[in-house]
């Protein structure tokens, strides 16, 4: 039983130039030395027919059966009703700003602002503009300018005179 698990062994320097042997992968001069090489080496000739053994069911397919098929193809239609079924708030946000909308709430938005424009002109210049009224109080006081300015500058002068006498009397 030992031996069925033991691989036979074969030049170390030619093993990954048997298995391009075995593909067919080799070009002319190369094949026909190995060739002639798997004719006198015991070892290289039984790595080759194990190679054929082997290789095959290494690369054997599974293939599901039919049901596995239907039952996958069923959950899979049933998982993608779902995610379109379950919709995000900005996902129907967004297909209300699709293009075929847009022009919709472009046109409204025109109409809205072409009527706050056009209705509140009249309320935004009434308010702008000072009653009658307060630019007949404001007037004498223009008038009479210079001499409030001499008036503020007065004070100034005596707050100084002030602080000059504090900083006499410390001293």
């Amino acid at each position: 039983m030992a031996q069925q698990n033991k691989l036979t062994a074969a030049c170390q320097h030619l093993e990954a130039d048997l298995v391009l042997f075995h593909y067919g992968d080799l070009a002319g001069g190369e094949r026909d030395s190995l060739a002639a090489h798997v004719a006198r080496c015991a070892g290289c000739a039984g790595y080759l027919r194990e190679l054929a053994t082997l290789m095959p069911l290494i690369v054997k397919t599974d293939d599901p059966a039919p049901p596995f098929w239907m039952n996958y193809n069923r959950e899979l239609r049933q998982k993608l009703d779902a995610a379109v079924d379950n919709k995000s708030w900005w996902q129907s946000l967004a297909s209300i700003l699709r293009p075929r909308y847009l022009p919709a709430f472009a046109s409204a938005a025109v109409v809205v602002l072409a009527l706050t424009f056009t209705f509140g002109i009249g309320l935004w210049s009434g308010k702008s503009q000072a009653p009658d009224d307060e630019l007949a109080e404001l007037l004498p006081v223009a008038e009479n300018l210079d001499f409030f300015s001499a008036m503020d500058l007065l004070d100034d002068l005596e707050l100084l005179e002030f602080i000059g006498n504090q900083g006499k009397g410390a001293a």
